[in-house]
């Protein structure tokens, strides 16, 4: 059946709704300079609109389980979100953003859905941008989060220093949670890869002027 002008301009209409509500959520994740930003929400939440609406196409065939597709999305988007999420040592970044590219596969299979479910989407995408903007806010207000860092030291027998470098940590109350040491690039060198736990209201230049004041250790960066 060859399709009407109207079917077409509807179903435009739900891919452009599928843009706008992707690209906030993706917009506000890629001011934050986050792993999946603006066109990475807008493609997951388009591409899911486009699964609901092939799987909608199927409805008239007999035997058809049009939900199956759908529910495809949900299980594909594990992998997706995946990449995102990287860990250094103890510190796991990126569980915010697959959390969001996740949620915005759903806006977009409630936008292909069409319906009463488009009310759904946009009420969705307006609790989401909430979420990480207004609650991040109240986040970093009421609740006074540790911060981790991964610290690289360099020293010839870079161990020796740990005592050292646990002692200046000690001072101000943060803690070590891994320590790895591995050969430098620079020749008679290690490097010491420290996975800090710091508490609210230090920072890493201030423990950097104490790690250099420590005789011996040649350079630290923090990641």
């Amino acid at each position: 059946m060859t399709p009407d002008v109207t079917s077409i301009a509807w179903v435009l209409a739900k891919l452009m709704i599928a843009v706008v509500l992707g690209g906030a959520v993706g917009w506000e994740r890629e001011t934050l300079d986050r792993p999946a930003g603006f066109r990475t929400h807008v493609l997951v939440c388009v591409g899911s609109a486009v699964y609901m609406l092939v799987s909608e196409s199927f409805a008239t065939y007999p035997r058809s389980d049009p939900a199956r597709i759908a529910a495809q999305v949900a299980s594909g988007m594990g992998f997706l979100g995946a990449g995102t999420i990287l860990r250094h040592g103890s510190v796991v970044r990126g569980l915010t953003t697959a959390a969001s590219l996740w949620t915005v596969a759903a806006i977009g299979l409630c936008i292909g859905r069409g319906g009463m479910t488009l009310i759904v989407a946009v009420l969705a995408a307006i609790v989401v941008l909430l979420t990480l903007t207004v609650l991040g806010r109240v986040e970093k207000m009421v609740v006074a989060k540790r911060q981790y860092r991964l610290a690289l030291i360099r020293a010839a027998q870079v161990r020796r220093f740990l005592p050292q470098i646990k002692g200046i940590l000690d001072s101000v109350n943060a803690r070590i949670q891994s320590v790895e040491v591995v050969p430098s690039i620079e020749e008679g060198l290690q490097d010491m890869r420290l996975t800090v736990r710091l508490p609210p209201g230090v920072t890493t230049d201030q423990l950097t002027v104490q790690f250099l004041a420590v005789e011996g250790l040649v350079a630290i960066q923090w990641e």
